[in-house]
């Protein structure tokens, strides 16, 4: 696992105050960890986008952002269950989702069946 998903911090894209309290983050940004060019990362995000919502499930826009902020990867907070985030996930060839439940962030692997991964405070990691 990149160490990076143990550091990740999140800027929210929107004043939006309806956000489910438990749901997942995923992007389809840089797969595998390999650097695409932002026209090919953007077209990746939006096939994301495009089957979150249709499939029914609330989508909002978040970033996942390094510490330091010079690494950010625009991302997609959705209610889908774990199983349905999880396989996009896998789809878009992620290392790992993120999931929140009652303000724990957990760092989800896609790549290999495992428990999550609990990392602390989903609004301590809010910019």
């Amino acid at each position: 696992m990149n160490p990076a998903y143990f550091e990740t911090r999140f800027c929210r894209n929107d004043s939006e105050d309806s956000w489910p309290q438990e749901g997942h983050i995923i992007t389809a940004y840089n797969p595998m960890d390999n650097q695409l060019s932002e026209i090919e990362n953007r077209l990746r995000n939006q096939k994301l986008k495009e089957q979150i919502r249709l499939s029914g499930f609330d989508c909002f826009s978040i970033t996942g952002v390094s510490i330091d902020l010079t690494h950010q990867e625009p991302s997609f907070f959705t209610n889908a269950s774990g199983k349905k985030s999880l396989a996009w996930g896998r789809a878009f060839e992620q290392r790992a989702i993120f999931g929140i439940k009652q303000d724990k962030l957990s760092i989800i692997p896609c790549l290999q069946e495992g428990d999550p991964i609990h990392i602390g405070s989903f609004q301590d990691r809010l910019i």
